[in-house]
């Protein structure tokens, strides 16, 4: 509907709008090259190849890789993920292991395990985590046993916001001789990561959310040692060695098989440049503290996950809650219609956090999140909306 305003509260999902640039490098490489990277030697094909090398340092840059060329695009978070899990597990060196993931994670990390439970003969163990979708690192040594080879972690919680204590699981995954890997959907770009100060072994995230790209992007860091373990989960066009069919493939190129998303890459290389000149946004803690002050002044609803300025559960600026009166549904259509503001409703695509939070009943929680283009006029939309749920 024309005129009509929109305040838009989901970033957790995806970042919008994008920053200045973003979009219009899109653009840019469709109408002047639109060429394929590492394809031809012509010209055009070449300043695709750069693009794509160059887009490769600056995520490198972001999570201090040693070397940019330990990085593969994906299309998108979950790609990223499959190709991380599914390709270590099927290693004969991995096969009948034991991994350690918690129940604050995606699906994207919980069905591939279960799909390897089949496929590789692994086992898994996902531990618990608090009320407000923290997990206590001692837990993790906890579940380790004589065959856990592998640990993967949400960062932060989507549901939640929680944000976990990585490093202390990642020096307990070390000292075990098991692999560490960290699912930073909803992390890169807004918290730090050096993958060799703090020990991780892999990264996979999305591209489109706080590394402010387009849809349609995802990466993932894979330490140099660890890349003759990971087994290629699909294959096609590499660009290389094409008279062959037998390989052997290196483990970037089987990721990359295919054509890469360069207009993609394009916006997801401006976003990151944009990204790169910006002071840390403190303004999105306060928000979203000014947003769960709302929650607690009502009587009928309820925030999910760690209290603003708690010293020892940090959080990011994802708020879930839930009503006494209503579904969380209800309340997402209530705050679009009354109020033009745009939230989140149901299980997250996180299927086993909800038991731990006591929201499984409630089919959810009713979640908004802020991002690096949030303005003061969204958060004062998502307070007035609340204020009218905590009528109803």
């Amino acid at each position: 509907m024309a005129g009509r305003p929109r305040f838009y509260l989901d970033h957790a999902a995806t970042s919008w709008p994008k920053p200045l640039g973003s979009l219009e490098a899109c653009i840019e490489f469709q109408t002047t090259n639109g060429a394929a990277s590492g394809r031809g030697v012509y010209q055009s094909a070449e300043e695709s190849s750069e693009l794509v090398r160059t887009t490769r340092q600056a995520l490198a840059r972001l999570i201090h890789a040693p070397n940019s060329i330990d990085i593969a695009f994906c299309s998108n978070g979950t790609q990223a993920l499959n190709s991380a899990i599914l390709g270590l597990l099927q290693s004969p060196s991995m096969r009948g292991c034991h991994v350690i993931t918690t129940a604050t994670e995606h699906n994207s990390v919980l069905r591939p395990l279960q799909l390897a439970t089949h496929s590789c003969g692994i086992t898994w163990t996902a531990v618990s985590c608090d009320e407000t979708g923290w997990v206590d690192p001692n837990q993790v040594l906890i579940a380790m046993n004589a065959k856990t080879r592998l640990v993967i972690l949400n960062h932060v919680s989507n549901v939640t916001g929680a944000v976990q204590d990585f490093r202390s699981i990642a020096e307990i995954a070390k000292r075990r001789g098991a692999i560490f890997m960290l699912d930073a959907a909803q992390s890169l770009g807004y918290l730090p990561i050096d993958v060799v100060a703090d020990g991780i072994d892999i990264v996979a995230a999305p591209g489109h959310k706080g590394a402010c790209g387009m849809l349609g992007t995802g990466i993932l860091y894979v330490r140099r040692e660890l890349q003759e373990l990971m087994e290629p989960v699909w294959i096609g066009g590499t660009g290389t060695q094409s008279d062959s069919i037998d390989g052997p493939f290196d483990w970037l190129s089987a990721v990359e098989s295919g054509n890469c998303n360069l207009p993609g890459i394009a916006s997801l290389k401006a976003g990151l440049e944009w990204l790169e000149k910006q002071e840390p946004n403190k303004k999105l803690q306060v928000w979203s503290g000014e947003i769960i002050d709302a929650i607690q002044q009502t009587r009928n609803l309820h925030m999910v996950g760690p209290i603003p300025n708690d010293s020892k559960r940090n959080r990011l600026s994802v708020v879930s809650l839930i009503c006494d009166t209503l579904s969380c549904h209800e309340m997402a259509m209530l705050l679009d219609s009354a109020c033009g503001v745009e939230a989140r409703s149901g299980f997250h695509c996180a299927g086993l956090i909800h038991s731990c939070l006591g929201t499984q009943e409630k089919g959810g929680t009713l979640r908004l999140s802020l991002g690096h283009t949030s303005t003061i006029a969204d958060v004062e939309a998502a307070i007035a909306g609340i204020q009218i749920l905590g009528t109803m």
